[in-house]
């Protein structure tokens, strides 16, 4: 899911890439992400939303385990043919608090996977960042999709999203287009078939990231996603997320 500038976005294209979907309303004003470290094995993963992918006729399940390796509380994905996302709203500043730092442990590869296409546009883990909807920057057909999304939906999708991903398909450092919409930009971080079975942790500027990506200044920030998905492959994919988190520089 993508890019910005001059953007056309259909209904189809907004159903299939319903990740992007944020519900109206006042988001919390702290940027303080809940954290799986401090929650128990077993529990519930209240503080994060569910977000449906309204295309998948099956859902990925999340939950919390211990994590041996590591001895702490993670959370875990496992998607059979399924696609589905744990979501946290907030509002935030891209240029304040750009530091996002996160780590994950990849379960598998995804075999049959491509990231150009959408028969292939799984990803065994993936890390969200959306973007507030502004009006002021959007176009008159913009406003109008964005208008009849609401009415379909009740919901109005963000100005753009970046999405961290694994793959091996793709070099490290790719940033990819959606197939979907190019509301979203794919930056692969880990190509590296060598990390499955690893805990890996990363620290990216979302900020540069975001002008590397769109070539413009980025809006607020309104929220992370965690997503395992393999609804478009019919593969199964299970991988681990530790905390994420975001600070100033």
């Amino acid at each position: 899911m993508a890019n910005i500038a001059t953007f056309v976005l259909t209904v189809s294209a907004l159903a299939a890439s319903s990740i992007l979907l944020a519900n109206d309303g006042a988001a919390p004003a702290a940027s303080a992400i809940p954290i799986f470290s401090n929650k128990t094995a077993g529990g519930a993963t209240s503080d994060w939303a569910w977000q449906p992918v309204r295309t998948a006729k099956h859902a990925t399940l999340y939950s919390l385990v211990r994590d041996e390796e590591i001895n702490k509380v993670v959370l875990e994905g496992t998607a059979d043919a399924a696609a589905g996302a744990l979501i946290y709203r907030f509002d935030a500043s891209a240029k304040a608090t750009p530091m996002l730092r996160f780590g994950w442990k990849v379960g598998n590869l995804i075999a049959s996977s491509d990231p150009k296409t959408k028969a292939g546009d799984d990803y065994s883990a993936r890390i969200y960042v959306t973007f507030a909807y502004d009006p002021e920057r959007a176009t008159v057909r913009e406003k109008a999709e964005n208008s009849v999304a609401h009415m379909l939906y009740g919901e109005t999708p963000p100005h753009a999203a970046l999405a961290y991903v694994f793959t091996h398909k793709l070099p490290a450092g790719t940033i990819v287009t959606s197939p979907y919409t190019q509301r979203v930009k794919k930056l692969v971080v880990d190509a590296d078939p060598a990390s499955v079975g690893k805990w890996k942790q990363f620290e990216r500027d979302i900020y540069e990231d975001y002008r590397r990506a769109f070539n413009e200044e980025p809006t607020r920030i309104s929220g992370i996603a965690i997503m395992v998905d393999t609804d478009n492959t019919g593969e199964r994919a299970r991988s681990r997320f530790s905390d994420v988190t975001l600070s100033p520089r």
